[in-house]
């Protein structure tokens, strides 16, 4: 059996304060609610603020993920909602698309329009609680327009709504289904972005490190990636849109992946919250101590749920959820007993809240802000993975910065041997997992665990919708609502096109229609997959 952490560094028997050499309490740690944040940004902790506790939404149809949003109100989510989109709006295309015939609904919302958003939504509130919609980053943009459109109809108060609708362009380089370029997706979070912030919105963009973590990236490597991710990103918006550093700091937040090697990823969080302190004064020059303090929320890691013996998971489930709450989490939303197998079925998402209700109400870790500070253990981790993350970050930067390493496939490649090492160390046994090469059993007495799939009809039934849908609408407003869109899009980068693309939206322009159209401006084909012509004049 290893003893070393997952990026490699052997672990000792035991810590004494010698593995701390040179420690400075104010310096390295602080009280919480002091710089450098270490230990969190609340002087009381959970006893002022818990943490968000909320399961993962998305699969059928857009009424069946709502029917599921109020059942999970019902099993005890609190403080917000997370909806995954399916791969088809992650793409963005149609359901009614030939590929999108076949996955709308699977694995996700069918989030292709704002008729879909407001079936979503209906019921349920815009304000009094976080709202967080998950896919890709090439549908970013388009969210935003939901969000917007919705809250106009409704007459709510932008001011009063808050969550995370966007996400950073380089998640389709960690496993996310995103086949548009890169430099339109950064065109179009760059430009959600800065709208986000002149408008003055609480809405947050999502930087991720547990795309890359999921497929197979070690803690070190994901600490280094969302720094490099976070230190560009800022900088163009910064440089480039001209916005003030303190008010690009309440853009950004992290969903890091919480695996099962339970001090090593409580280091992890403490460390990202010192990393990013120091970044936002020492490189922005930040004002405002809420510029040093990055929201970290957790999922509990998908890629640690295994096939094999499925009730194992939601051992792994509870491990991570506590090693979440005690590493300081603002959102929490958990990985299933049959999250290898499906999206959640109602007894995995009741198993998967109550396990973080059980943390937060029964085990008393949330009575102490950050109670393995001091731990030799502990702060020798925290150091040592924070200088791991620095060493590979300075590779990035020697790269040219996170765009050009994404662009040259170093990171890429970085990935690539990672999951190599980690395949060959579970295939020779020095990675165990339990119920994989490890205490197996035979297939025969696996658990038999209910599951929730979507049907190959009912994705059907989910583009037919949308493909009578979409003769009922007022084609000429759409038309002259894309015309706009995409002369608006041939301007390049001297455009944001946030405005058009809510016009486009509010007139119930789909998403293929209105990625298409930023697609053909800027001398692409109308359809990613060549398979589709546009139904609309334009140009």
């Amino acid at each position: 059996m290893k003893r070393e952490t997952d990026y490699g560094y052997a672990i000792k028997t035991v810590y004494t304060p010698q593995d701390i050499p040179g420690f400075d309490y104010q310096r390295d740690l602080g009280d919480p609610g002091s710089y450098p944040y270490t230990r969190g940004y609340h002087p009381q902790g959970y006893r002022s603020r818990m943490w968000t506790r909320r399961m993962t939404a998305g699969l059928g149809s857009s009424r069946a993920a709502n029917q599921v949003l109020k059942e999970y109100r019902e099993m005890g989510q609190r403080g917000g909602m997370c909806v995954i989109s399916d791969r088809v709006f992650s793409s963005p295309i149609d359901p009614d698309h030939p590929l999108g015939r076949k996955e709308a609904g699977v694995l996700g919302w069918p989030g292709s329009s704002l008729l879909e958003f407001e079936e979503l939504m209906d019921g349920i509130p815009l304000t009094g609680q976080s709202i967080t919609l998950l896919g890709s980053s090439a549908p970013s943009a388009i969210r935003l327009a939901y969000l917007v459109v919705l809250a106009r109809k409704r007459g709510a108060n932008l001011d009063e709504i808050h969550g995370s609708v966007i996400e950073s362009p380089f998640e389709n380089y960690f496993g996310q289904t995103d086949v548009q370029p890169f430099d339109l997706n950064l065109k179009l979070f760059l430009d959600a972005a800065e709208y986000i912030l002149r408008n003055k919105m609480h809405i947050r963009a999502a930087i991720i490190s547990q795309h890359f973590q999921e497929s197979g990236g070690n803690n070190a490597q994901a600490l280094a990636l969302e720094m490099a991710m976070l230190k560009e990103l800022c900088g163009l918006l910064v440089h480039e849109r001209g916005l003030d550093f303190d008010e690009v700091a309440a853009l950004p937040y992290e969903l890091v992946s919480i695996g099962t090697r339970f001090f090593e990823e409580i280091a992890k969080m403490r460390a990202l919250r010192r990393m990013w302190a120091r970044l936002a004064k020492e490189t922005f020059g930040a004002k405002r101590d809420k510029s040093c303090q990055l929201l970290i929320a957790v999922h509990t890691s998908g890629r640690t749920m295994t096939y094999q013996q499925p009730l194992n998971n939601v051992v792994r489930c509870a491990i991570e959820t506590l090693a979440g709450a005690i590493g300081g989490c603002t959102a929490l939303d958990n990985a299933t007993l049959d999250n290898a197998h499906a999206e959640p079925s109602s007894l995995a998402a009741r198993m998967s809240l109550n396990t973080q209700h059980i943390v937060a109400e029964e085990t008393g870790v949330t009575d102490v802000v950050d109670p393995l500070a001091g731990s030799y253990f502990v702060e020798h981790l925290t150091n040592k993975v924070e200088e791991e993350a620095y060493r590979i970050w300075g590779r990035i930067e020697e790269w040219g910065g996170m765009i050009a390493a994404i662009r040259k496939g170093s990171i890429q490649e970085l990935l690539r041997e990672e999951v190599q090492n980690r395949h060959r160390e579970v295939e020779s046994g020095e990675r165990l997992i339990v119920g994989v090469n490890s205490l197996a059993i035979p297939a025969e007495d696996e658990f038999e665990i209910p599951l929730q799939d979507v049907q190959a009809d009912e994705s059907e039934a989910i583009a037919r919708r949308m493909e009578e849908w979409k003769k009922t609408r007022d084609l000429a407003l759409i038309r002259d609502r894309l015309t706009r869109l995409y002369e608006d899009a041939r301007k390049r980068d001297g455009c944001n096109l946030m405005p058009p693309i809510i016009e486009a939206v509010e007139a119930y322009a789909t998403a293929g229609e209105i990625m298409g159209v930023v697609r053909q401006a800027r001398g692409l084909s109308y359809d990613p997959f060549h398979m589709i012509e546009c139904p609309f004049p334009l140009g």
